[in-house]
């Protein structure tokens, strides 16, 4: 019949080396998961920060679309021209639109932005957001609750391992005054001889 508090008291009697021999096992565990957990955070950190320029991306050609729409607009309108010619605040208006395509060009430029197909990524990236973040997120919260379990079983084993060495020193101590108590007894027995 299986009786598993005894198991357990077996599986935590044991002599010192085989106690260090599980603690070294527990910590290399231990050790493996925590590099697991920290591969996990570091993919999904990537992930977000990919999404994110994607994302930001997405914002600048939206922005510069517009605006090259408008400037379109009003070059291939005679009136606007004329406008632009007679009115020093259309003038004005149309030299800051094409300022800030100007501006919106450079940014897609420093975001390292080559075509539609930058943008082909944020389709990508959201499923990814919807499947593999999740999944990410799963896998760290299960690592880190592994490792919080081998740290229970390593701080554990670590305790076992100390009271098994103060219950030895105990024994020995024990001895060692039962000896000298034995051995004073004998020398007081020659002394009344």
């Amino acid at each position: 019949m299986f009786n598993p508090g005894r198991r357990q008291k077996l599986f935590l009697k044991g002599t010192a080396q085989q106690d260090q021999f599980r603690l070294s096992k527990v910590r290399q565990n231990l050790e493996a998961t925590q590099k697991k957990l920290n591969e996990f955070k570091k993919h999904e950190k990537m992930v977000r920060i990919e999404k994110k320029h994607v994302s930001t991306m997405s914002k600048e050609v939206e922005e510069l679309s517009s605006m090259e729409k408008k400037l379109d607009e009003l070059d291939r309108n005679p009136g606007e021209k004329a406008k632009q010619l007679a009115s020093k605040k259309a003038r004005q208006d149309y030299e800051e639109l094409q300022s800030e395509a100007k501006y919106g060009r450079e940014n897609l430029k420093e975001l390292a932005y080559k075509g539609q197909q930058d943008l082909q990524q944020q389709v990508r990236m959201n499923t990814m957001k919807k499947t593999v973040v999740p999944w990410l997120e799963k896998e760290i919260k299960t690592h880190e609750s592994n490792i919080n379990a081998l740290d229970t079983v390593f701080n554990a084993i670590q305790q076992a391992i100390y009271s098994q060495e103060q219950a030895q020193q105990r024994h020995q101590f024990g001895r060692m005054r039962s000896i000298n108590i034995n051995r004073s007894k004998n020398h007081e027995l020659e002394l009344d001889h």
